[in-house]
């Protein structure tokens, strides 16, 4: 007599019985596969959310910052000569660039597929220079008398 030889497959194990476990992982498998398929647009569409409210966060701060350095810079020309003032400022990601004179204070923010100018004018002279790059920074802002015409010096300090 010959010995019966059971190659992964248990003595009181018949072949129907490993089909059917085989069949069932596919299945298993197969529900896996679709649940993935399915959210996939909602991953998509929760990532793209969140990067125009980084965005849009961004825009808002620079608005911020450039309203508390327009604030300031209005008073400190108010006040005249020596008048000096230093305020503590967040700067965005995403500078392009940050800049002061020709009667502005601007910073230039790449966002929304482009550039967004965020601007402030004032009616007399600003000079000066910004950060760019992100973070906190104290910003100092003076009045200054240059050939009797009072200017306002704005620097990162």
């Amino acid at each position: 007599m010959t010995p019966k030889l059971h190659l992964f497959i248990g003595p009181n194990t018949n072949l129907n019985d490993m089909e059917r476990r085989g069949q069932s992982g596919l299945e298993y498998m197969m529900i896996v596969i679709i649940a993935m398929l399915l959210m996939t647009p909602a991953i998509q569409k929760g990532t793209t959310l969140i990067t125009d409210m980084k965005m849009e966060t961004n825009v808002m701060l620079a608005k911020n910052t450039i309203n508390s350095i327009s604030d300031a810079t209005e008073s400190v020309f108010a006040q005249g000569e020596p008048a000096k003032i230093t305020i503590h400022a967040k700067f965005p990601e995403n500078i392009n660039i940050a800049t002061v004179g020709s009667g502005e204070v601007m910073i230039r923010l790449n966002a929304y597929g482009g550039v967004t100018d965020i601007v402030n004018r004032f009616d007399f002279n600003v000079t000066g220079t910004l950060p760019q790059d992100n973070g906190y920074y104290d910003i100092t802002i003076q009045a200054v008398k240059i050939s009797g015409v009072t200017w306002v010096n704005i620097t990162d300090a």
